[in-house]
């Protein structure tokens, strides 16, 4: 699994980039757009940092909620449980080896 994330060090423009932003640094931040998975009908988006940043681990992504709002705006909600961010990870890591898989055959 850690090839995939070193393999993501290569993402180019053309990737799927979010831009959060930070209150506590008081700055936009870019992220890469790795996952989006439906895990119990719920869907959450699994994302990693475009650039480096100091309280994110370079084998770190950021796991969130993406909950629809009245309007049908897509909202991202921290997951405060920590069994349901343990599921959607190994989800996560499941759908990578499911990707390794096919590119090794």
């Amino acid at each position: 699994m850690a090839d995939y994330f070193k393999d993501q060090m290569d993402m180019t423009e053309e990737d799927d980039i979010i831009v959060l932003y930070n209150e506590a640094t008081d700055k936009d931040e870019e992220f890469y757009e790795l996952a989006t998975l439906d895990v119990d009908n719920k869907w959450y988006i699994v994302m990693k940092p475009v650039e480096e940043l100091p309280d994110i681990a370079e084998d770190e992504v950021l796991i969130y909620e993406i909950i629809e709002d009245k309007d049908g705006n897509s909202n991202f909600a921290a997951i405060e449980d920590q069994a349901v961010l343990e599921k959607v990870f190994n989800e996560f890591m499941a759908m990578l080896e499911e990707w390794e898989e096919e590119d090794n055959k």
